[in-house]
This record gives C-alpha cells, sequence and structure tokens, in this order.
C-alpha cells in the first residue's frame, strides 16, 4: 500500500519494511472517525489534537527502543499510548555532523492525523533547521508546511509556509513502512534483532556489546554500571553467549542504555525493556 504525499518534505527511511496495521482501524469507533469526524478535519484541528496529546504525555504508557547504531548513524525510537486509543511514536537519528532528526507521529483511534518533523543538517558548510508538518485525512495526505533558517532562534520566529500544488505532487512516501521500522525497533525484530557479540571492557567503563542477527549492521550497547553474577558469567565465558539472544532488563538514561542488574534473590537475567 502506498501513500501519495501531498505535500512537503519527506525523509526516507531507509530502516523499514512495509505494513498496513495503523492505516486501517479495527478500532470500534474507526468507522465513526472515518465517516463523520475525518472529513471535518483540518490543520488547525489536528494541530489542536497534538497539543493534546503532547500535554498529557506524562500520563502515557511509555515504551523506548535500544539505542542502535551503524556507523555514524544513530537511531532510537519511542512510543506513547493511552486508554482512549492515542498514540504518539518518536524516532531520533543523528547521523554524526551530518544530519539530525525528531520526528513524531500522531495518531487517533488508530489513524495517522500529523507527522511532525524537527532536523537539522549541513548545507554547504553552514547549518540548516527545519521544522516541517504533514497532515493526513483518512490516511492520505492533504497538506503540509515547513519553515527554514539558519539557526534554532531564528527558526521559532518563523510562520509556517505551506507547499504548493505543484510540490505536492510530487511527494512520495510510504508511513507504515516507518511505523513498522519504529515497532521494529521497540520490540527488538527483523534488522533490529540483537544478539551478544561480547562484553568490552574500558579503564573507566563496561558495556555489553550487541550486534544484528540479520546483516543490517545495526549494533548497540548497554553500559554496566554495576556487575552481577549474570555480568560475571558474561565476562568468565563469553563465548557460551556469543551469537545467542540475551534477556536482561535496561533503561535509557542521558542518551545511554543501562543495565539493571540482576536482584539479589534472582540467579540469572529475565524480561526485556518492553
Amino acid at each position: 500500500m502506498k501513500f501519495k504525499l501531498l505535500s512537503g518534505l519527506a525523509i526516507i527511511l531507509l530502516l523499514f519494511s512495509s505494513s498496513c496495521k495503523y492505516f486501517r482501524s479495527s478500532h470500534p469507533q474507526a468507522d465513526i472517525l472515518s465517516d463523520e469526524a475525518a472529513t471535518n478535519l483540518n490543520d488547525k484541528t489536528i494541530l489542536n489534537f497534538a497539543a493534546g496529546v503532547d500535554r498529557e504525555l506524562p500520563k502515557f504508557r511509555k515504551q523506548y527502543s535500544l539505542i542502535y547504531t551503524s556507523g555514524d548513524l544513530s537511531v532510537y525510537t519511542e512510543k506513547f499510548s493511552d486508554y482512549n486509543n492515542s498514540m504518539l511514536y518518536r524516532i531520533y537519528s543523528n547521523n554524526g555532523s551530518l544530519s539530525s532528526s525528531v520526528k513524531s507521529y500522531y495518531f487517533r483511534a488508530d489513524s495517522l492525523m500529523l507527522i511532525r518533523e524537527k532536523s537539522k543538517f549541513m548545507n554547504q558548510d553552514a547549518e540548516l533547521f527545519r521544522d516541517s508538518r504533514t497532515y493526513l485525512r483518512n490516511g492520505i495526505v492533504f497538506g503540509m508546511d515547513t519553515r527554514t533558517a539558519s539557526s534554532a532562534d531564528a527558526l521559532r520566529t518563523l510562520p509556517f509556509l505551506p507547499l504548493s500544488a505543484a510540490e505536492l505532487k510530487t511527494r512520495e512516501n510510504n508511513f507504515e513502512d516507518e511505523i513498522k521500522g519504529m515497532d521494529d525497533a521497540l520490540t527488538g525484530k527483523d534488522k533490529f534483532e540483537m544478539v551478544f557479540d561480547n562484553i568490552a571492557t574500558y579503564p573507566d567503563a563496561r558495556f555489553i556489546m550487541l550486534k544484528s542477527k540479520s546483516r543490517s549492521n545495526y549494533k548497540a550497547a548497554i553500559l554496566v554500571e554495576q556487575k552481577d553474577t549474570f555480568i560475571d558469567s558474561l565476562l568468565n565465558y563469553p563465548g557460551k553467549f556469543r551469537d545467542t539472544q540475551l534477556k536482561f532488563k535496561w533503561v535509557i538514561e542521558d542518551k545511554q542504555a543501562v543495565y539493571v542488574p540482576v536482584s539479589a534473590t534472582n540467579t540469572s537475567a529475565s524480561g526485556l525493556n518492553k
């Protein structure tokens, strides 16, 4: 299923493969949304909805992925969901000194309504900052606006400018691929299925090093701040665990995955951060 992007700047996330899970809803009220409410959606009502999600975000259930790297590229995904079936996906991408972006996907009743992107990139030795907003109705993009400036402060003072009809016609994207990729990152599947590589020890730090089970070249490093029996096993018998999928708990702190030690009453690590 391809979506014609009738508006704006689209960054193709090379991480992802296709799924249509979030574009035809099984939610009981989905037909009501599509037939009645969706016909009245415009950019203002969608932005108001997104602002409401942002305000309530601390109350939402949060899931997050490991921080995956491939060369200079790093990728990290979050998912927020509430009991009213509103969802927000957010993916952070950083490509060293070349570019960085935060892309947010707002859902209501499993229907994608807004994609908001904040990006920074180098252009002929000068930094450029760009915001874009893509509006969808019944899974179809009906509008997009952007603003661009040479600094973050200047960007905030500028209005968003809509894309012309000619620009909208040239845009294409496959949002379901991007959503599936974020779900895979959150659940450790497909290109993000990680297995143990080694445990790296430095004078001031120790890391569990994971690698992709596939040929995607993605890796992940989990900081070990405190040893336990499980870490001792990895240190003493790394060959026994190599190329196997480990199960342990971790959290994200200060943009770093951190290992959660096994409690004294438990003799083996169990449970993933899902």
